[in-house]
């Protein structure tokens, strides 16, 4: 970059986008569905997808992650009791998961999928480094983003991530331009 602007023969863009969205509940069998249909066209897919499990009686549910190369599952939620309103993330868990998926990025991936850039990243945490190696390394990587976090995403990307709606035509014409070469 030049202080004027990108440099002349700078690259257009990272391999970095991020699906912005407002809290859809959809947001994650979205990320799931496509690593899925990543997976199923040939490409090697690292990250992790998100589910959750409605939990009888209570207002929240319990959260797992699958690490996408192993199809390891590990439940990141804590229980912190039904009058807690405190952050249920357990950081074990969530280390854990960041240790799979750097694994499955050393081993050599096309593309790197991750349920959210979410509030741990934004603090510099979670998988924060991760995006930025594989980033670094010339593999797209496509994650979701909360809206509220737009500003954590603008200072991480340089404003050089891509923001793209949750349409999947909008994700996909992107995911083609991003992985051209790779399966």
């Amino acid at each position: 970059m030049t202080e004027d602007g990108p440099a002349a023969d700078a690259p257009a863009r990272l391999p970095l986008a991020a699906i912005v969205h407002a809290g859809e509940a959809g947001i994650d069998g979205l990320i799931s569905e496509i690593a899925r249909d990543l997976r199923a066209a040939g490409y090697r897919v690292g990250g992790v997808a998100q589910s959750n499990v409605e939990v009888p009686g209570e207002c929240r549910c319990d959260m797992s992650l699958e690490e996408l190369t192993s199809g390891r599952v590990i439940p990141i939620s804590q229980d912190l009791g039904s009058e807690s309103d405190g952050c249920r993330l357990d950081p074990a868990a969530l280390a854990t998961m960041v240790g799979l998926v750097d694994a499955s990025l050393e081993r050599g991936l096309d593309i790197l999928v991750l349920n959210k850039f979410g509030k741990q990243e934004a603090d510099g945490r979670g998988l924060r480094d991760t995006i930025a190696r594989a980033v670094g390394a010339g593999i797209p990587v496509l994650v979701a983003l909360n809206a509220a976090l737009l500003p954590a995403w603008a200072e991480f990307s340089g404003g050089e991530g891509v923001t793209l709606r949750p349409d999947r035509a909008e994700i996909d014409n992107w995911l083609t331009a991003s992985l051209s070469g790779k399966a």
